[in-house]
């Protein structure tokens, strides 16, 4: 603060006492502020529309009016300036007028210069500080304004993700319930190329806008690569690079993902920081608990990250039921946690799965009524009887054609041998000659696995040896994504494609430019290997598979 806060200061002094004028003024100008004098209300009134001051000194009676007339006219014309009134009016009525016209202070006369010189430095700080606040005020709208906007352009694209997929099977319920007006939570049921169902609950840490924009990144890499014809775990490791990549430090997402195989009758979970996955039977009975045994995904980096893929028969009497923490975490207006007891209680209770997610969710809602939701909420069931039904009802539902015969042959090289492009091509190629749902899944599945050996072991001579564990596994998504960066225009993939829709069959015929790579025989392949078992399958499924020498060509016949 300065030794002389009044310096510089500018001052109007409306009076029309001259004695006045030299008492205030004399005791202005010696603290060095600047005192301009008039005599009138008019004159005020010409001045101020011309020039800004500091603060005004306004007596009460002028020859030519009253000094709330002054006030008025600052008002109409929204002059900012504090005013002190001077005064030897001390009725209650006329302070009253005086201060509901926006005075700042007053002075009685006979006037005390030492008490003149306080009043008026009160009143520029408050004027001062008031300026201030408003400023402050201006800049917290602005932060409010842009802050909306943030969120809406957030909302928005959160919404358009969303919506990208297609709508989730009846099979598959779900409920979801945000605490604040962002969801940090993010529920996927999709049918893959192959025919498989996947599923995927996300739930990031916090909640708000921090938690979904962290789950953003995640929710694009899904919907890019679901129709890629690749596996559950080459999803999740990719969601996991991704997130490591775009999300700071500090923040994680915890995952649940299910692949339902309806040709192998089987179930792969991975549960990756998340509550244990329950498998139910018709009565409600717990048959099996899926704990997690993996990190969440966006903290450790590809090399060592291991998801644990859990694996179980297909049961079509059994029910599915996972949720994210929000459900037991949240509290009621007693302080006591829904807990996984109240979860127990209402599954015990049950008489049918069937019913189980809305006695779940009553359940909840009645804990948590009166009470703030604390943080975001999911819960899925799914009915693995009703995700079987319409499984099959796809397969009957097309005919396909009947006559007519097809022979496509399709070069790729360099840059167009990225997996996405070529299984994009016979994706739909597949759609538009309307083969029958199974013949398209065992297609689908079939190609993707034969393409995916093409490129890995023909074209970028990456050794199956690698993934002989999930660590290792990390180390050879990476190396893979390297060398796709150095492909040329010599290394390709000829891809032959032939259709005789009166016998019923495909035909694949499927040559790259490597030189060659030795198939793992079926009895070779470890239980826990991560490889060799793709070809295994691709065995199951065709009719015929022949491999020509020296190794990097294959042809399959599919029925």
């Amino acid at each position: 603060m300065p030794l002389n806060p009044l310096s510089g200061r500018r001052f109007l002094l409306v009076d029309d006492d001259e004695s006045y004028h030299y008492t205030i003024g004399l005791r202005l100008t010696q603290k060095d502020a600047t005192v301009t004098s008039v005599f009138s209300i008019q004159e005020a009134k010409t001045l101020l529309m011309s020039q800004p001051f500091d603060l005004i000194l306004l007596d009460s009676y002028l020859v030519d009016g009253l000094g709330a007339e002054l006030l008025e006219f600052m008002l109409q014309n929204k002059v900012a300036c504090p005013v002190i009134m001077i005064t030897g009016d001390e009725e209650q009525q006329s302070m009253q007028q005086y201060f509901l016209l926006g005075v700042s202070g007053y002075l009685l006369k006979p006037i005390n210069v030492e008490l003149l010189e306080l009043v008026v430095q009160r009143c520029l700080d408050a004027h001062l500080n008031e300026q201030k606040l408003q400023q402050q005020n201006r800049e917290l709208e602005q932060l409010l304004d842009e802050q909306q906007q943030e969120e809406e352009l957030a909302r928005h694209v959160y919404r358009h993700l969303s919506q990208s997929f297609s709508d989730q099977p009846d099979a598959v319920q779900s409920f979801m319930r945000s605490s604040k007006s962002f969801n940090g939570d993010f529920f996927v049921a999709e049918q893959l190329q192959n025919g498989n169902t996947l599923m995927i609950l996300m739930d990031a840490a916090g909640h708000g806008l921090a938690s979904a924009i962290s789950v953003l990144p995640a929710v694009s890499t899904i919907r890019a690569m679901l129709h890629e014809g690749t596996s559950m775990q080459n999803i999740v490791h990719e969601i996991n690079a991704k997130l490591c990549a775009e999300i700071p430090e500090d923040r994680f997402v915890a995952m649940i993902a299910i692949e339902v195989n309806y040709i192998q009758a089987a179930i792969s979970i991975i549960n990756a920081g998340m509550p244990e996955v329950l498998i139910l039977n018709e009565n409600g009975q717990v048959h099996s608990r899926i704990k997690s045994q993996s990190l969440p995904l966006g903290i450790v980096e590809r090399n060592d990250f291991n998801p644990y893929v859990h694996t179980h028969p297909l049961h079509t009497n059994q029910h599915l039921f996972f949720y994210s923490d929000g459900l037991i975490e949240q509290r009621g207006v007693n302080g006591e946690a829904f807990g996984k007891s109240g979860l127990t209680n209402v599954i015990r209770s049950l008489n049918s799965t069937n019913a189980l997610l809305n006695q779940v969710v009553d359940a909840f809602s009645c804990h948590s009524t009166g009470a703030q939701v604390e943080d975001d909420v999911s819960v899925c069931c799914v009915s693995l009887g009703q995700l079987h039904e319409m499984y099959q009802g796809k397969q009957a539902s097309v005919d396909g054609l009947r006559t007519g015969h097809m022979q496509l042959v399709l070069d790729f090289a360099g840059d167009l041998l990225a997996p996405g492009n070529m299984i994009s091509v016979l994706d739909d190629v597949l759609n538009r000659i309307k083969l029958n749902t199974l013949l398209r899944q065992k297609a689908f599945t079939v190609f993707s696995e034969l393409i995916n050996n093409a490129l890995d072991h023909g074209v970028l001579r990456l050794d199956s040896s690698l993934k002989h564990d999930f660590e290792s596994f990390g180390q050879y998504l990476e190396e893979r994504e390297n060398r796709l960066k150095t492909l040329e225009q010599n290394d390709r993939i000829r891809l032959t494609l032939g259709f005789e829709p009166e016998i019923g069959q495909l035909y694949f015929d499927i040559e790259d430019s490597g030189s060659g790579y030795q198939q793992v025989p079926s009895e070779q392949v470890e239980d826990e290997a991560l490889f060799g078992r793709g070809l295994n399958l691709v065995h199951s499924l065709c009719e015929q598979i022949q491999v020509f020498a020296p190794g990097n060509r294959t042809s399959v016949l599919i029925k």
